[in-house]
C-alpha cells in the first residue's frame, strides 16, 4: 500500500477507536514515509497520528521515544512556536503526568502553553485546558504557590465558558478548592464550591 493509503487507513481506524489496527497501519505509514525523507511532511503526519494512537493505548514508552524525536523535527521544520509543535510538547507533558513524572511534565507543558497563548489566544479552549493542566502538574507536586495563579486564571476563563464545557469548569473549581483546603483556607474553598454548585 502507498503511504497515503496507510495513513488514511490509520486515521479511519483511530476514528473508530480500533487502536490495534490503527497502530499497525500507522507504523507502516511511518516506514513508508521514509522514502520522502526523515523530516518530510509525510513523516511528521505519520508520527503525529501514531503518537496519538500509542497514547490512547497507554504505550507510553513507545510514545515517548517517538514524540521526543517528532518534537525535535517539528521544531526545526515548523518552528518552536508552531501549534503542531506545541501539541506534541503538550502530549509529552500528558505522558509524563500519566506516568507520575510531574517534574518532567512541567517544561513541556509550559512551552506548549506559551505557544497556545500567543497563537490561539488566552480564551481558546485548548489554552484554558492547558492552563488548568499546569495547575494540576504543580498541585500534584504540592507546589501550591506555583499552582494557584494557574488555577485562578483557568477558573476565570472556565467560568466564562461554563455553559459550553461545564464538566471542565467544575474540575478546575474542585481542584482549586482542594488547593485552598490544603492551604487552610476552607472558607474560600467552600465559597467557590457553593458557586460551582449553583452554576
Amino acid at each position: 500500500m502507498a503511504w497515503n493509503e496507510r495513513v488514511n487507513a490509520g486515521r479511519a481506524a483511530l476514528g473508530k477507536a480500533d487502536y490495534p489496527n490503527a497502530e499497525y497501519q500507522l507504523w507502516e505509514a511511518l516506514r513508508e514515509a521514509e522514502v520522502f525523507g526523515g523530516e518530510s511532511d509525510q513523516m511528521i503526519e505519520s508520527a503525529e497520528l501514531l503518537a496519538d494512537c500509542l497514547m490512547q493505548m497507554g504505550k507510553y514508552d513507545d510514545a515517548e521515544q517517538l514524540m521526543l524525536g517528532l518534537a525535535d523535527i517539528q521544531s526545526r521544520r515548523l518552528g518552536a512556536t508552531n501549534v503542531r509543535t506545541a501539541r506534541t510538547l503538550v502530549m509529552l507533558a500528558e505522558l509524563y503526568y500519566a506516568k507520575g513524572e510531574f517534574a518532567r511534565a512541567e517544561p513541556f507543558a509550559q512551552s506548549g502553553l506559551k505557544c497556545y497563548e500567543s497563537t490561539l489566544g488566552p480564551g481558546n479552549e485548548e489554552t484554558i485546558r492547558l492552563t488548568a493542566y499546569m495547575a494540576y502538574i504543580f498541585h500534584a507536586q504540592q507546589k501550591f504557590a506555583q499552582a494557584e495563579p494557574y488555577y485562578e486564571k483557568a477558573m476565570a476563563a472556565s467560568v466564562k465558558n461554563m455553559a459550553e464545557n461545564p464538566e471542565s469548569a467544575k474540575q478546575v473549581i474542585q481542584g482549586y478548592a482542594a488547593l485552598l483546603t490544603a492551604t487552610h483556607r476552607e472558607d474560600q474553598a467552600n465559597n467557590i464550591l457553593a458557586y460551582a454548585a449553583q452554576a
